[in-house]
């Protein structure tokens, strides 16, 4: 629903309301909608009636009293007192009874029912936004969505602009950060597919808990403007999920490339035991080292990385090649073998993510 869309009250929830709150105050109580017929009544053979009083009140958009019985016209005294929901003018309570009595109530029960159903708006409306972040997320992770498809539901959930996917492996379902709300405009709620949970937000919205980040397993896309890019980009998520252990947390993030994890996730299964080969002898301090040395602009700053020496680092590196047998100092058999690295990660035969 817009934010212009005219509120519709909910005859089911304005019963309920009229059904709690008639008993305790001993009136009857009308509440009826835009159009001035009643959806809910302490007299159920009026409901769907039309209420003249309340046509008034809406036309007016004011309380109208009624002091005076009219038999012909089958009206009692009482008070019709207009209901907003959303700052737009959605219906009318009716209360029975000298005015000058019962305003006063008439004006709290509004009040309640206003507050009731502006808190089933949100609810509802909060539910349908987010079956709508599903249904796109579902359609980016399938991939067989036109583009232009998935560009019209974008805009039409409000996300617009550079933009970003996150998948998440928490380390327990019930983390409370789940539950964060989506914010229009900004982002999506979490959302389980896949084996994952999953979120769209705008590109300069902040990524969640940087306090939570250093232990947490998650993938977090390149901002994106079109919907061919952030398919792209979901799918190379989407592949790289079919190995939790090739998902880094954000204290290995720095010696992690997503090149070589997408890569190796996109290496069939019967082939990861060949290509993982010449790192076979490689323990995880090794492979580690090699990786912090690959990514670090250079020795030194790789040695600081790793909380060692410099000359510690290259004795390491000496090692590394003794044992793999691979000439590290050329790059194409350097990234051979942390190809190989990355191949016995996604077997799970290193943890080093």
């Amino acid at each position: 629903m817009s934010e212009k869309e005219q509120p519709r009250l909910a005859s089911a929830l304005a019963q309920k309301v009229v059904d709690t709150i008639a008993p305790t105050i001993n009136r009857n109580v009308n509440i009826m909608n835009a159009h001035g017929v009643i959806i809910a009544s302490t007299d159920a053979a009026r409901i769907g009636t039309h209420h003249d009083g309340s046509v008034e009140a809406i036309s007016r958009n004011a309380i109208i009293r009624v002091s005076h019985a009219d038999g012909s016209a089958g009206t009692l005294p009482g008070v019709n007192v207009p209901l907003r929901l959303n700052d737009q003018l959605c219906g009318v309570v009716g209360v029975t009874g000298a005015p000058h009595e019962v305003e006063p109530l008439a004006g709290l029960i509004a009040l309640t029912v206003e507050l009731l159903f502006a808190q089933d708006y949100e609810h509802s409306r909060s539910a349908r936004r987010e079956t709508e972040a599903r249904d796109i997320i579902s359609a980016l992770i399938a991939g067989r969505v036109a583009p232009e498809v998935i560009d019209r539901s974008l805009a039409a959930h409000g996300l617009r602009g550079p933009k970003r996917i996150e998948a998440w492996l928490p380390r327990s379902v019930e983390d409370p950060l789940l539950e964060e709300p989506a914010k229009e405009h900004r982002r999506t709620s979490w959302i389980n597919l896949s084996g994952a949970y999953w979120r769209m937000r705008a590109a300069h919205e902040p990524t969640f808990a940087s306090e939570r980040m250093d232990e947490e397993r998650f993938l977090v896309s390149v901002p994106v403007e079109t919907a061919e890019e952030l398919m792209a980009e979901t799918e190379a998520l989407r592949v790289l999920l079919g190995y939790p252990s090739l998902v880094p947390r954000q204290a290995q993030r720095r010696m992690w490339s997503r090149e070589i994890a997408v890569a190796i996730a996109r290496t069939p299964a019967r082939s990861l035991e060949h290509a993982a080969a010449p790192a076979q002898q490689l323990n995880e301090e090794q492979a580690k080292t090699l990786l912090v040395v690959s990514t670090a602009a250079s020795m030194s700053q790789a040695a600081t990385d790793l909380h060692i020496h410099r000359n510690t680092l290259v004795q390491r590196l000496e090692r590394i090649s003794q044992v793999s047998g691979v000439d590290i100092r050329q790059s194409s058999q350097s990234l051979k073998l942390q190809h190989a690295i990355y191949a016995r990660a996604a077997m799970g035969q290193l943890h080093i993510f």
